[in-house]
């Protein structure tokens, strides 16, 4: 399997797993095989959340791919 993944987010997930003792091909199967366990993501979705939200009004623009990657990397006020 061949997948497209942005550079630094490839490094810092590699960084990442490797902290947790996998490589990220083995964290990819992880992940493929707890998806396929689940029937679903393996994390919870907001979907309709989300579609409230559209709904609402209240979503963020981004002018670019890249201006939308930055904002995720963003730390999360609590």
């Amino acid at each position: 399997m061949t997948i497209l993944v942005d550079h630094d987010r490839r490094i810092a997930a590699q960084n990442l797993f490797a902290d947790l003792g996998l490589d990220l091909a083995t964290a990819i199967n992880i992940f493929l095989a707890q998806t396929i366990h689940d029937q679903g993501f393996p994390f919870h979705s907001r979907l309709q959340a989300a579609l409230a939200e559209v709904k609402n009004g209240d979503v963020v623009a981004f002018a670019s791919e890249q201006a939308f990657y930055k904002f995720l990397d963003e730390p999360v006020d609590d």
